[in-house]
């Protein structure tokens, strides 16, 4: 009986492992007036990335869009790891202000507060990393994944940009 539970202990511990969703959407704001400034103070778009594997994983390469089939996805510069890498069970903001200059994690694509996509691609520019299309959004009030059930999104009046949601 105890080798028994053991192997289904084990079991268990390897579906565990395998259950990883890798990097996902997990929080964005779509019209940051006032909620969440960048490094420049600026209250731009953002969307919130998270690594749920157990290492570090580099965006630096990877596309990022906010339109289905589109054939010109921002690419999200592999010039500084140091900013671009996401570790293990972390967060990272990407800033959606067309504002490049201000660094490797701002990006081209603006977010729509009438609602759009937001979408990652591998650095293959083809597969979909995570995507998420949403809706009409309210100022200053994010909408992320439900920390009780990730398949769930739902608004938050305090958004948690780079944190725990």
């Amino acid at each position: 009986i105890i080798s028994s539970l053991f192997l289904f202990s084990c079991e268990e511990e390897d579906i565990q492992q395998n259950t990883s969703m890798g990097l996902i959407i997990n929080e964005f704001l779509a019209s940051n007036d006032s909620c969440c400034p960048d490094e420049s103070n600026d209250y731009d778009d953002w969307v919130e990335i998270y690594n749920d594997t157990s290492d570090p994983i580099d965006i630096g390469g990877m596309y990022f869009t906010d339109t289905p089939d589109d054939d010109n996805p921002y690419q999200i510069p592999n010039t500084d790891p140091s900013v671009t890498t996401i570790p293990s069970k972390g967060y990272l903001v990407i800033w959606c202000d067309d504002d490049q200059e201000q660094g490797p994690l701002h990006v081209s694509k603006k977010l729509k507060k009438g609602g759009e996509s937001i979408i990652l691609l591998s650095s293959d520019k083809i597969t979909v990393v995570d995507s998420y299309t949403y809706s009409e959004q309210t100022t200053d009030i994010s909408m992320g994944r439900d920390p009780d059930n990730v398949n769930n999104w739902i608004f938050f009046d305090n958004p948690t940009p780079g944190f725990k949601n």
